[in-house]
């Protein structure tokens, strides 16, 4: 069984009790630590807050926002700003400067911002302006990859859902982008250094090597395709360079001369916690 979902809002996909019976590749990757770890994050969700996670947020919103006005950066713009809040702290008027945050003024006057900015992503006037600065330079400021991430926005889909069962256990997936024949993710990374030596350390430190295979294997289950994964990789470093990476092989690289796949080392590191993750749902043990 598959189904496919557009427009299921991020809170839903992740914590929606519909949903949160499927196992994203993330979760899958708890196996690393052992079955056990697994098992408690999937019963035990957390949404996770820090300052990275936030302005990554922000930036996909952004690029979700650059696929449906594609042609159009004003409209993307004025779309990403309706989900945004920023807090101005109130003016000390003796003084002339803002409220300090332990301040009664000031806890105040950000309770009132909070119960009226429900629904929005919070962001700071510098973030805004640091996620623009990086979207403008990944669109027209990094050479061949702007040219090659324009068409998959005119031609891609944001953000779709997908659910897929798969030996009797249930899985889903959301490309941040996705075509046809190509699925995108786009990465922001606290580095300047987007050597090949640099890029093949944080694919390995954040197991994107084995999200890549894990995108294509379901994805393959539910279309009976080997598509393309590419990781955008956007510096969160002035001047904000990009690159795009290809990560057949990381995971899965199809041969259609030949009609057959090769596995990359992630491709194999994903079946092993694939395996052990429906070996201990049928088994309903989960080992420390």
């Amino acid at each position: 069984m598959t189904d496919t979902i557009y427009g299921l809002s991020n809170e839903d996909y992740h914590f929606k009790e519909t949903y949160r019976e499927y196992l994203s590749s993330s979760a899958l990757k708890h196996y690393l630590k052992s079955p056990k770890t697994a098992k408690f994050a999937i019963d035990n969700p957390v949404e996770e807050k820090s300052d990275a996670l936030q302005f990554g947020s922000l930036f996909h919103d952004l690029m979700a926002c650059s696929s449906e006005h594609y042609d159009n950066g004003t409209k993307a713009v004025a779309q990403w700003f309706r989900g945004i809040a920023v807090f101005d702290p109130p003016i000390n008027e003796k003084t002339g400067q803002p409220y300090g945050n332990t301040t009664k003024v000031y806890k105040e006057a950000y309770d009132m911002f909070m119960q009226a900015s429900e629904g929005k992503t919070i962001a700071s006037r510098d973030e805004l302006s640091r996620v623009q600065a990086m979207a403008e330079s990944l669109l027209y400021g990094s050479g061949s990859t702007s040219a090659q991430v324009r068409k998959l926005l005119k031609w891609g889909k944001p953000e779709v859902s997908h659910f897929v069962e798969y030996e009797g256990c249930k899985f889903k997936y959301r490309p941040d982008l996705e075509t046809k024949r190509k699925i995108v993710d786009w990465k922001t990374v606290a580095t300047d250094d987007l050597s090949e030596e640099s890029i093949n350390r944080i694919i390995l430190k954040y197991g994107y090597h084995i999200s890549s295979a894990f995108y294509q294997f379901f994805e393959h289950e539910r279309t009976g395709l080997w598509k393309t994964f590419y990781l955008v990789l956007v510096s969160k470093v002035a001047p904000y360079d990009a690159v795009m990476v290809d990560m057949a092989n990381y995971g899965y690289r199809y041969l259609p001369e030949y009609d057959m796949v090769v596995p990359g080392p992630g491709a194999m590191e994903f079946k092993r916690l694939l395996d052990l993750h429906i070996k201990c749902t049928r088994e309903n043990h989960w080992p420390g």
